[in-house]
């Protein structure tokens, strides 16, 4: 599995863990636990950051976007 897909799963529950408990879902979890299971995500999220980037890679500007895969669009701006 590569890190990406594991932000996507990852921000995915970050957005229905607490969607749950809006809706009152509390025999899974309180709004409690619910707190401290996002808290630990986001914490899992900046630990695979720093384990594949590192902390300097963290920090360091993104590289520029490639242009050449806006070829082929249906108008001129669709690719900004």
């Amino acid at each position: 599995m590569n890190t990406n897909l594991l932000h996507n799963i990852i921000n995915t529950l970050i957005a229905a863990i607490p969607a749950l408990a809006l809706f009152d879902w509390t025999p899974f979890f309180s709004e409690a636990v619910s707190l401290k299971i996002v808290g630990l995500l986001g914490l899992a999220k900046i630990l695979i950051n720093t384990w594949r980037d590192g902390p300097v890679g963290m920090v360091r500007p993104q590289p520029p976007i490639d242009r050449g895969l806006c070829r082929g669009q249906a108008a001129e701006g669709d690719c900004q």
